[in-house]
């Protein structure tokens, strides 16, 4: 599978918020943090950020952080970022920026985040190289990448394939089709990381009122705009046949689906 860049426009990005992070983000970003211990006064730098959740969390849990950064090629999310307005948001700082190229300074944080950025990157290695030139010495980077696709995603794989096209539901796939898990530590060791080590956990996709909501996770995906051509006579078609298939995840009217990530971490000397 081609790597898929995941940019959104316009109000995808919005969506993306209002849906995607408290059905999955929000909740990987904790557990992410449950694994990744931080210190006051550490500066943190959240790579391919989106709409920022995990800079947010961790500016949440850890009030006596300094610096806390989330960066991303995606104007769209780091507009929405800008604009929410509680404290922990107003309280990080929002940059548009590549990932193999980022506008700091060498060695200037602790502890560099990415959360389900990497698979997107056309050129990981780049980007990875340009993580440890930002990391100070003793610093870490923690990098999570989803496993195989959930059901949720299968099921509307095989919807978009059936009333869309082949293509689009290959691509709704993207965010799961990361070939490298399995070398990723030995080229983290390469580029001269140490201390690898690779963990695997699930975290719940919670759905709330999903006839409603899974047609805003198909339109805050890059798939989103060739779903909506085909007309919302299609859109409530893709609903029915995916919930059909998991149903037996629905609890009342909240889907509840497991979801596995690789949680990959590694230290600087």
């Amino acid at each position: 599978m081609s790597k898929d860049s995941f940019q959104l426009a316009g109000s995808a990005a919005t969506i993306y918020e209002e849906q995607k992070v408290p059905a999955i983000f929000a909740p990987l970003a904790e557990a992410t943090l449950d694994r990744i211990p931080l210190r006051e006064g550490e500066d943190v730098l959240d790579v391919a950020c989106g709409t920022g959740v995990l800079a947010r969390k961790a500016r949440e849990r850890y009030g006596n952080l300094g610096r806390v950064i989330g960066a991303d090629l995606n104007a769209g999310m780091i507009e929405t970022a800008q604009s929410l307005t509680d404290q922990h948001s107003k309280a990080c700082e929002w940059h548009v920026a590549d990932a193999s190229d980022m506008p700091f300074v060498d060695h200037s944080f602790a502890a560099i985040f990415c959360q389900q950025g990497l698979q997107f990157f056309p050129d990981e290695d780049a980007a990875l190289s340009e993580m440890k030139r930002l990391l100070r010495p003793g610093g870490k980077i923690a990098l999570s990448i989803w496993s195989k696709p959930p059901a949720l995603f299968a099921a509307l794989a095989t919807a978009l394939e059936r009333y869309i096209n082949e293509a689009i539901g290959k691509q709704s796939l993207a965010p799961f089709g990361y070939q490298g898990r399995e070398t990723l530590l030995t080229r983290l060791t390469a580029l001269g990381f140490i201390d690898t080590d690779r963990q695997e956990f699930a975290v719940d996709r919670v759905i709330h009122d999903p006839h409603n909501a899974i047609p805003k996770e198909i339109a805050a995906n890059p798939v989103g705009p060739a779903v909506a051509k085909a007309g919302e006579e299609t859109v409530r078609k893709i609903t029915e046949d995916v919930l059909d298939e998991v149903s037996q995840f629905l609890s009342g009217d909240t889907l509840i689906l497991p979801q596995y990530t690789h949680l990959y971490i590694a230290n600087v000397r």
